[in-house]
């Protein structure tokens, strides 16, 4: 028999021999009188008044003129330069934030960190969305400091 084996019958017949565990059995009247022992026991305390929220950092501008869009279908493909035989480099969301700059049948979007992709222009639409009311339109506001995230707004929302 191998040792794996011998390993395996000596825990299976150990387990057998052991023991159950049982859960304690406390009412909720015990545990709030043992709840209020502990609370008196280490006193109350004063963590002092509410801490402010750090003020947000004033969006960073994109420079030029970019819009909000939307892709022709979800998980739309990005590519590093315009055209599929440079690396794909992720999908489009649901909006982006558009140049101006094209080539070739390729459009300049902006990423995180206001990092450049590439979109076919065919697979561009007015920014379209499930959930917002009607008169509802995307800007792109800028990039968030602390992360680099691209933010919109959503004027008459």
């Amino acid at each position: 028999m191998s040792p794996r084996s011998m390993l395996t019958l000596s825990l299976l017949a150990v387990s057998l021999f052991a023991g159950t565990a049982h859960a304690q059995d406390v009412s909720p009247e015990e545990l709030d009188r043992l709840s209020a022992e502990r609370q008196e026991a280490i006193g109350t305390r004063d963590w002092g008044p509410p801490v402010a929220a750090a003020p947000q950092a004033a969006l960073v501008p994109l420079g030029g003129h970019v819009t909000c869009m939307s892709p022709r279908m979800e998980f739309e493909p990005v590519y590093a330069g315009p055209g599929t035989e440079t690396k794909r480099v992720g999908v489009a969301p649901s909006q982006l934030a558009v140049t101006t700059t094209t080539s070739g049948g390729w459009t300049r979007i902006l990423r995180a960190y206001g990092k450049a992709a590439w979109i076919p222009t065919e697979d561009l639409q007015p920014w379209t969305s499930t959930t917002a009311s009607p008169g509802t339109h995307c800007t792109v506001a800028g990039m968030r400091p602390s992360d680099g995230m691209i933010l919109f707004s959503y004027p008459g929302a």
